[in-house]
């Protein structure tokens, strides 16, 4: 997670609750099914602009109630998916409701750009079957003058990071070569970074937290994840049970992980990790965003999950959507 990553603006608590896991299931104790008729709604009731674009906004600033007994057991990346995803696309559809019906007014544009928000959420967990209406969602945006200067690259910036090598590669590149924030074109180039190195070995040597030896070409015949996190990463620190389920599943057919933390505080990494049971090696130098390797791989955002073949080649920069998939993949080539 870091700022320059983020999407345009977070579309309400919904977005917020699902990549923070910030979940208020005593909410959803006095919740019934007629309070959650409106949230799944997929079209605003209001027949004037004006009041239309209040429902619009009043709705997307409120979270869901979920199920109670996610208060009793957290629940896993899937099921957080799972129970979000209805909602994301309704009010998707509603933001597509409003710019439809009213195509002139003022608010249109941003409708527009919150219905693309909306649906790059699903599609950062890997579910492509909406990804034409992103595409289509994202034309219309470059398209319309009402979108321009930074919105614009920071629109190609969110579709680059979520389209596959053969699209992402120019989108970046525009963005590059374009008029966009300084902070945006460097963020650009380090992805351009990782596309480059694709499919060639990757050089890791280090000496873990624990005293632990690493070194990456020792490694070759099994599949390793590189895990660049940190536990003051929200988004990361919900990732742990399906990484931990991973390395449980496949690491004694072959499955190895490397964590690189950005951590600044040593102490609280270790206690982390035991308290978490993470039983992988961890490099840490203390220097947060200005960690050794996150500076040398061009990693601008956490978690950052990359994927090691047999033979030692990075064949993956953004293994989180599917990982255990991903990683099986691998081991059976």
């Amino acid at each position: 997670m870091r700022s320059n990553n983020n999407v345009l603006y977070l579309a309400g608590l919904i977005i917020a609750a699902v990549w923070m896991g910030l979940f208020a299931a005593a909410a959803a104790e006095s919740a019934g099914a007629s309070s959650q008729a409106g949230p799944l709604s997929h079209r605003l009731q209001a027949m004037e602009p004006g009041a239309a674009w209040t429902e619009l906004t009043n709705a997307n600033h409120q979270a869901p109630p979920v199920p109670p007994e996610w208060n009793r057991t957290p629940p896993t990346a899937g099921e957080r998916e799972k129970f979000y995803l209805p909602y994301i696309e309704a009010m998707a559809d509603k933001s597509r409701d409003f710019y439809t019906r009213f195509p002139a007014d003022t608010n249109a544009a941003d409708a527009k750009l919150m219905e693309f928000q909306l649906l790059l959420v699903p599609l950062q967990w890997g579910q492509t079957k909406q990804l034409a209406r992103v595409e289509a969602a994202a034309n219309s945006l470059l398209n319309d003058p009402a979108i321009s200067g930074e919105k614009h690259f920071q629109i190609l910036w969110n579709m680059a990071l979520n389209s596959p090598p053969n699209k992402s590669r120019p989108l970046f590149q525009e963005i590059v070569n374009g008029a966009a924030p300084d902070k945006l074109k460097a963020a650009a180039a380090a992805e351009l970074k990782k596309l480059d190195a694709l499919g060639k070995p990757l050089v890791l040597r280090f000496t873990a937290v624990d005293g632990r030896s690493v070194y990456l070409a020792s490694l070759k015949g099994r599949v390793v994840l590189v895990d660049f996190w940190a536990t003051w990463c929200p988004p990361c620190v919900a990732e742990i049970p399906d990484v931990k389920k991973t390395y449980d599943v496949f690491h004694a057919g072959g499955f190895e992980i490397v964590g690189i933390s950005l951590d600044k505080d040593k102490d609280k990494l270790t206690q982390f990790v035991a308290a978490h049971k993470m039983e992988w090696p961890q490099f840490f130098d203390g220097l947060y965003w200005q960690n050794k390797y996150a500076v040398q791989f061009g990693i601008e955002s956490i978690p950052a999950m990359w994927l090691i073949d047999k033979k030692g080649l990075l064949r993956d920069v953004d293994a989180r959507a599917n990982l255990g998939g991903a990683v099986q993949k691998l081991l059976a080539e």
